[in-house]
């Protein structure tokens, strides 16, 4: 007759009472999550193992003979790896290595968008038509044309710099959303470890071990990973009509460049980024060259020019004459009415000035919070970091129970989902700030 297995003193409970509280912990940390991960763990959902005072003692012996080694998870790979990894078939891997993928910079993303911009090349386009229907022995058409195509000009590019903008955004987004999925993928690697230590206790008899559970917990993390893979193909498909590059190019490009940080952004200045603005702004040139421009010979279109640039100024003399913008006018001699149009024009470029101040220093605040948000949770990662290391060291010299090392990788790989999220925080908001300054491309 075999001797009966004695239940007192086995290690099994040990990590099963630490899971029940490790992930209690997690569940409480879980309270803000950012769009990488999702917003909560419930009760419902968090996983658990309840504690048992009827383990076995020969669990140890047999976990032991049966445990992998230690999961060691990478911090998330590199971009370009991501980006071969998981948009890529296996057939076109052999390919990436070889170098006949395609790879996308930031800079050649924005450089498409800035060219590719359909607003600014229909702006464009009619600068040319009406250049194509005035004569140009007549002085006062070409007077109107030269004012006309100058202000343009600062308005198309202006929509230019706006479409960059936009297309470098989307290209951090998808960086982010690539790195998004492998920590997706790294949660659930954890999720099947603590679900083979969970099954491995139920063979051996301890009833506590619950694997429903861990399961339904696990489900989570691969919501994580479906919802990256899609927003994946989305900026994806966001970047081709951009860009204007094919779609099927797009969908299997690399991409090489990390998110952007506050070093590679310089100085952050805000009397600099002010005066950076005023000096670059399209949107604010083109009403200089508009004030500027304004004869008695283009006073008509610059009635309607003022009325563009700013909604209702303008309107009036306008709508009574029935004058249109791209016809070549006979001259304005109305002296009172040129003074009063080049005072309107410099009340407008006042008023716009102070709205790109306001807008400067707004994109400068909104980029040291996002700064300042992003250095608090690195300090965050640092310590669960060394809490893992400790824990690992502890469990070799069996001072820790099996699994414990587990639940803070998971509380890690929340925290680097935490870290990317502010981390695109941070490149957005660079290049909103440019934007704003009218520097997107430098």
């Amino acid at each position: 007759m075999k001797p009966a297995i004695p239940a007192a003193r086995s290690p099994a409970h040990r990590w099963i009472f630490s899971l029940f509280f490790g992930v209690a912990m997690m569940a409480v940390l879980s309270a803000q999550t950012p769009s990488i991960l999702p917003k909560s763990f419930s009760s419902a959902d968090s996983p658990y193992i309840a504690s048992s005072s009827d383990a076995i003692s020969s669990l140890e012996m047999t976990l032991a003979s049966t445990e992998p080694h230690s999961l060691e998870l990478d911090h998330p790979q590199s971009t370009e790896k991501l980006a071969i990894e998981t948009l890529v078939t296996p057939g076109e891997k052999g390919a990436a290595q070889n170098g006949s993928v395609v790879s996308y910079t930031r800079q050649q993303v924005m450089q498409w968008a800035h060219q590719h911009s359909p607003e600014a090349n229909m702006i464009d386009q009619e600068s040319r038509s009406v250049a194509c229907g005035v004569n140009c022995e007549d002085e006062d058409a070409v007077c109107q044309l030269r004012l006309i195509r100058s202000v343009l000009a600062e308005i198309a590019l202006g929509r230019r710099s706006d479409d960059a903008a936009a297309a470098g955004q989307a290209y951090d987004r998808l960086v982010a959303a690539q790195q998004g999925k492998q920590i997706a993928k790294n949660g659930i690697r954890v999720h099947d470890r603590l679900i083979d230590l969970a099954n491995e206790a139920d063979r051996l008899g301890v009833p506590d071990g619950d694997v429903l559970q861990l399961q339904q917990a696990r489900l989570v993390w691969q919501d994580m990973e479906i919802q990256q893979s899609f927003a994946i193909q989305k900026l994806r498909q966001e970047l081709a009509r951009r860009t204007g590059r094919p779609e099927s190019e797009v969908a299997v490009a690399v991409t090489v460049d990390e998110l952007q940080s506050i070093g590679s952004a310089g100085s952050v200045d805000a009397g600099l980024s002010v005066g950076t603005a005023l000096a670059n702004r399209n949107d604010l040139n083109a009403v200089k060259k508009l004030c500027a421009g304004m004869r008695s010979c283009n006073l008509s279109s610059a009635r309607q020019l003022i009325a563009g640039l700013s909604p209702g100024a303008g309107l009036a003399i306008a709508s009574a004459t029935g004058k249109k913008l791209f016809s070549c006018l006979s001259p304005d001699t109305n002296t009172s009415d040129l003074n009063c149009r080049r005072q309107q024009c410099a009340m407008l470029r006042e008023s716009l000035s102070e709205v790109i101040r306001n807008e400067t220093l707004q994109a400068v605040l909104d980029l040291r919070l996002a700064n300042a948000r992003l250095e608090l949770i690195e300090q965050q990662l640092q310590w669960a970091d060394e809490r893992l290391a400790e824990t690992k060291a502890a469990i070799d010299l069996d001072q820790k129970s099996i699994g414990a090392d587990d639940l803070i990788r998971l509380e890690v790989e929340k925290l680097r989902g935490d870290r990317l999220a502010r981390q695109l925080d941070v490149s957005l908001a660079i290049t909103e700030w440019k934007r704003v300054q009218g520097i997107v491309l430098r």
